[in-house]
């Protein structure tokens, strides 16, 4: 995800990493290694079919603190932003980092993207 005010200046960059977990040398519910590596511990942050996964990024506004009147005032620079979502699908083995497909990284596939607008009133 990318926020991008509207003279192109970069805001916020983040990107999340929806994958099942495994429990790497756990057994189920046996007790094998240790409570850290039971399955039933991990959380699975996979995309589900059909279940709506919802996030929520906190963006601030490009702002700047300025003197009017004598009093300290939060004067908000751009007052619009373009947000942008791309959620990518990468074979496994692949690398996330960039935009580009290597020989080296494999192909990675965009399943969908979408611009907003966001406003401070």
């Amino acid at each position: 995800m990318t926020a991008k005010t509207k003279d192109g200046k970069e805001v916020f960059n983040t990107s999340k990493i929806y994958m099942p977990q495994s429990p790497a040398k756990g057994r189920g519910d046996k007790m094998a290694y240790g409570p850290f590596r039971k399955s039933g511990m991990l959380s699975d942050t996979s995309l589900q079919p059909g279940k709506p996964t919802k996030e929520i990024f906190e963006i601030k506004f490009p702002y700047e603190d300025v003197e009017k009147e004598g009093k300290k005032v939060r004067e908000v620079k751009a007052k619009e932003m373009d947000v942008t979502v791309k959620l990518w699908y990468l074979p496994a083995g692949g690398d996330h980092r960039n935009d580009n497909a290597t020989p080296v990284n494999k192909a990675k596939y965009l399943f969908y993207e979408t611009t907003k607008t966001v406003t401070v009133k």
